[in-house]
């Protein structure tokens, strides 16, 4: 004890000197950089295989944390699959690698060849469910630190099927609903990793934050107009693993409020096993309550999906006014013009479209001795201008095209009550035009889904190019037979893969294009 004293003491003296007045303080050397690559391989830790040749990849990486150090040459992956004697056999169809026996040796020159292999394993004839064995994997190179991985090879495989749950037609707004849900196991084998169950809901459906296994995410706020909200949920190896060819079902449901702004709202699920070391993600905000469990399914149920994704919808005892606007301003010469038009969502549901698919479209026709030159295309979710295309026929449509009358403004990912999705044509005039009115009409979209719109009467406006472009006038739609416009294969406009925050010239018109990707 005394001896411990005495260091610490010494220690304390030493950091009091350094703090003194006068003392020249030194500075810890740095970190040396390193000489040499850090090589690192990366392999599944575990893989099932059956009878059937499964497909497996290894691949391998170097770094240098900016030393600029010579680069790897020489590079040897050695696959040694003895393990898996009497377990399963391991094949690798590359010309780089060489075969003695079960012992691969994959040779690149440099860096600058494909830094991967595949390979194939299939159960041995006669192994038994749940035989193991282990694949070993040696990387060395000149110039770089060798790596060594590790997969574990399991017979037999679990495999998951979720229940088919039913949709949920006239919900009320405001009321409650229970979600259950339950898996089968149509493998051979029981599960043997963590399990990850996944709801993704698009339309305004609020979870209840329950579970403490559960994270959640997306809006907390039945009043909020945003539409995305999800549930994931872990449940360990051990008492929650499920047997082949057993069904189970959550201990308790999960359970939804239907918010005021639902129209139709959209709630895919899934089911899968986790890696040993994989971060299952999810939301944010952690549920408060016990844990949810998997427990032995009874009754029958309503069957089972085919895999481990499934789809219901909830369509509420609810309405969309979308109206139409349309403004034409004068453009910098004469002749030009900027017509600004707009879908108006004036509530109460907030409305969402379907897989990429559009909820509504503005369906535009120029007057005569006026045509399109160009349009703005801004394709973030939230961004101020959506996109136009070309009308071909009541239900096709076309890549955008200047040099034409009548175009689909498609709203594609949706309107919160309250808020719009505005386009914007830019228009020429020819020297005949007379004044001659135009009209935009809000209309259902290819997703198919019901406006139950309560006003028809401000679904179209008239426009014209001159004085009386001031003050559009509202008038009755005329009904389209099928009620609603499709998109053709070509869908979207040609100019989406185009660069962000870029212009492109087609034909005559530019398009100006603004492009961010959209996350749940």
């Amino acid at each position: 004890m005394n001896g411990k004293c005495t260091a610490l003491g010494a220690a304390l003296a030493a950091v009091l000197l350094a703090l003194a007045p006068g003392a020249t303080a030194v500075a810890a050397d740095p970190s040396p950089l390193p000489t040499q690559a850090y090589a690192s391989i990366d392999a599944e830790d575990q893989l099932n295989v059956g009878s059937a040749m499964e497909p497996a990849t290894v691949s391998w990486s170097f770094a240098d944390d900016g030393a600029q150090v010579p680069l790897p040459t020489n590079i040897v992956l050695v696959i040694d699959a003895r393990g898996l004697a009497g377990v399963a056999n391991l094949s690798v169809d590359d010309p780089r690698c060489k075969a003695d026996g079960q012992v691969f040796t994959c040779v690149n020159k440099d860096v600058y060849q494909r830094q991967s292999v595949d390979f194939t394993l299939r159960a041995e004839t006669g192994a038994a469910l749940g035989d193991s064995g282990t694949i070993t994997y040696t990387l060395t190179a000149d110039h770089a630190t060798g790596a060594t991985a590790h997969t574990k090879a399991v017979v037999g495989a679990p495999r998951l099927a979720v229940g088919k749950l039913p949709d949920v037609a006239d919900a009320k707004v405001g009321s409650r609903l229970d979600l259950p849900l339950r898996l089968r196991n149509t493998g051979n084998l029981a599960t043997d990793r963590r399990i990850m169950l996944s709801w993704e809901s698009v339309g305004g459906l609020v979870f209840d934050e329950k579970f403490s296994n559960c994270t959640y995410g997306g809006s907390s706020d039945s009043d909020d107009p945003g539409s995305q909200a999800s549930v994931t949920c872990v449940f360990p190896v051990g008492p929650d693993s499920v047997p082949a060819g057993a069904d189970v079902e959550l201990s308790s449901p999960l359970s939804a409020t239907v918010g005021k702004r639902v129209l139709t709202d959209v709630v895919d699920y899934s089911a899968r096993l986790l890696k040993p070391n994989e971060q299952p993600g999810g939301g944010s905000r952690q549920g408060t309550g016990p844990a949810l469990t998997l427990v032995r399914a009874s009754g029958a149920g309503d069957g089972f999906e085919d895999g481990a994704e499934g789809r219901f919808t909830v369509s509420a005892d609810n309405s969309a006014d979308l109206a139409s606007g349309a403004t034409a301003k004068p453009g910098r010469k004469a002749g030009e013009w900027t017509l600004d038009l707009d879908a108006v969502n004036h509530g109460p549901a907030s409305v969402y479209g379907i897989d990429n698919k559009s909820v509504a479209v503005v369906d535009v026709v120029l007057p005569k001795g006026a045509v399109v030159t160009g349009t703005a295309h801004d394709e973030e979710e939230d961004g101020p201008y959506g996109p136009c295309l070309l009308w071909v026929d009541d239900t096709r449509t076309a890549p955008f095209e200047a040099g034409h009358r009548h175009y689909v403004c498609t709203v594609q990912f949706g309107i919160a009550a309250g808020r719009s999705q505005d386009f914007q044509l830019w228009v020429k005039t020819a020297k005949g035009y007379d004044g001659a009115t135009g009209t935009a009409t809000v209309r259902p979209g290819p997703a198919g889904i019901p406006l139950h719109d309560p006003d028809a009467s401000n679904d179209s406006v008239t426009f014209a190019f001159g004085t009386s472009a001031a003050s559009p006038t509202p008038t009755t739609p005329a009904t389209p037979a099928d009620g609603a416009l499709a998109a053709t294969g070509a869908g979207h406009p040609a100019f989406v893969a185009t660069a962000s925050a870029g212009a492109l010239l087609v034909g005559t018109a530019l398009l100006l294009v603004r492009r961010r990707r959209r996350s749940l």
